[in-house]
């Protein structure tokens, strides 16, 4: 019995690196999209970022059930390695390697995420001083307009010499 759950959470853990891996590269994916300025595809990247983590959620979800079976106090992998090794050290070395690998991806993602964050903070700075642009671009144009849309220069009162001089 114990065995079967100790292969069924090296299976999910597995799975969650899998999902880690996905998530690397669909944030490294993202952040050429930005890079680039290619914004009709983020919506698409974003989606399926937010898929994959759903997927991640449910795997967390599956380990927290086996845990409690097991009479763990947490789902963590440092709980799972220290349950795993009173019964099998070479799995437990197993999960050891994988805790590690999630860390270097947590890590990886933390700064992809970092970087994406930062693209975006400055394409919304450029987007903001492009309209900044153009609206003072407009403005002097539409101030020559009355609130008729008459031209204010054409609309003055013109006056001819016959009238000056009388």
């Amino acid at each position: 019995m114990i065995q079967e759950q100790i292969k069924s959470l090296e299976n999910i853990v597995d799975k969650e690196i899998d999902g880690y891996k996905k998530i690397e590269k669909l944030y490294t994916d993202k952040k050429e999209i930005l890079i680039h300025a290619k914004s009709t595809e983020l919506f698409s990247v974003d989606e399926e970022i937010k898929n994959v983590y759903k997927n991640i959620n449910g795997c967390c979800e599956e380990r927290k059930r086996i845990t409690k079976s097991l009479n763990l106090p947490t789902f963590s992998l440092t709980d799972i390695i220290n349950k795993v090794r009173e019964y099998d050290e070479p799995a437990a070395e197993k999960f050891s390697q994988k805790r590690e690998e999630v860390k270097v991806l947590a890590k990886k993602i933390f700064e992809l995420e970092k970087v994406n964050a930062e693209l975006l903070k400055h394409g919304m700075h450029v987007t903001n001083k492009t309209l900044e642009i153009i609206i003072k671009g407009i403005k002097p144009v539409t101030q020559e307009y009355n609130h008729n849309g008459k031209n204010i220069a054409k609309e003055q009162f013109e006056m001819s010499s016959i009238v000056e001089e009388a």
